[in-house]
């Protein structure tokens, strides 16, 4: 077997880590890469949207609420591409800065979900402090992540890689599961209490699954509803799984965290967009009636 001097390539990182490790680090930068395209795809496509955002409506706090979503969630990708494949002096403090990330997209998205979901209750006070509550709550189980995690440089080289996901993480993906499934069931039993005319529990049920009885708004904003939250959900529970297999390191822990947040904040965003400029609707394209801003007071422009 030659030894090291005798390598073209000798301080490579993949020549350091056990042949499966190895594997599994360099699917992660796959991972990665793809996820950071995907997401800079998606902004650039929405940039007329946000032009419009921010110089044809009035920027109010929900509107700085989304931008600084999509600020965050770039800035935890960014950062996550740059611990896997760039040299780095201290991995620990990539590692914190890549925490951080991690609780501000949490907490961000969530934030606009409480928004919409405030808004459908408006002006309920008891809705507004239950859900403060689960939005403090993904707050305090993503301050977690900067506790435990680590990370330290690949053999003698200057790129970094993953040591240590603490059993903690798992509550960064309860909390916002718990508190997607909460809106998602508040969200659609308001609008079912309010627009079903047939007061019974077979005209609700048939309302919930295939819209019948509902009005062009409030059907569209309970399919945008359930769309979101099957993603959402789905995406929690996949990684709660992930986290408790034995077998999976904790390069794989922390890669498949990365397009499962992204992919949530994408749809908060969208929701949200269809929201503020009154396009939701059953296929998505056509418009709806002008009284939405009466309904969602907080995304209405005056």
């Amino acid at each position: 077997m030659a030894n090291t001097t005798e390598l073209p390539n000798p301080f490579t990182p993949l020549i350091f880590l056990p042949p499966s490790l190895a594997s599994q680090f360099e699917v992660s930068r796959y991972v990665l890469a793809a996820t950071l395209g995907a997401y800079v795809w998606d902004i650039g496509l929405n940039l007329g949207n946000d032009y419009a955002l921010l110089f044809q409506h009035k920027v109010r706090f929900p509107t700085i609420v989304y931008f600084l979503s999509r600020a965050f969630t770039l800035a935890y990708i960014l950062t996550c591409f740059i611990f896997a494949v760039a040299p780095v002096e201290n991995c620990d403090a990539l590692a914190l800065g890549l925490s951080i990330c991690i609780v501000l997209t949490q907490t961000s998205t969530a934030m606009l979900f409480f928004l919409r979901v405030t808004a459908v209750w408006h002006p309920s006070k008891i809705a507004y402090v239950v859900f403060s509550i689960l939005w403090l709550a993904v707050l305090g189980a993503g301050i977690t992540d900067p506790v435990g995690i680590r990370g330290t440089h690949i053999g003698p080289t200057k790129q970094c890689i993953d040591t240590v996901i603490p059993g903690s993480i798992a509550a960064t993906a309860i909390m916002p599961l718990i508190n997607d499934t909460a809106i998602f069931l508040a969200i659609n039993y308001r609008i079912l209490a309010h627009t079903v005319a047939e007061d019974s529990l077979m005209a609700r049920l048939r309302a919930f699954f295939g819209g019948t009885g509902l009005s062009t708004l409030s059907r569209a904003l309970l399919q945008s509803g359930q769309h979101f939250y099957l993603i959402a959900v789905a995406t929690h529970v996949t990684f709660l799984v992930i986290l408790k297999l034995p077998q999976l390191t904790p390069v794989y822990h922390a890669m498949l965290s990365i397009p499962g947040l992204t992919l949530v904040n994408a749809m908060a965003c969208l929701v949200f967009r269809r929201i503020k400029f009154g396009l939701i609707s059953p296929d998505g394209t056509s418009k709806i009636s002008t009284d939405w801003a009466f309904r969602f007071p907080c995304y209405s422009e005056s």
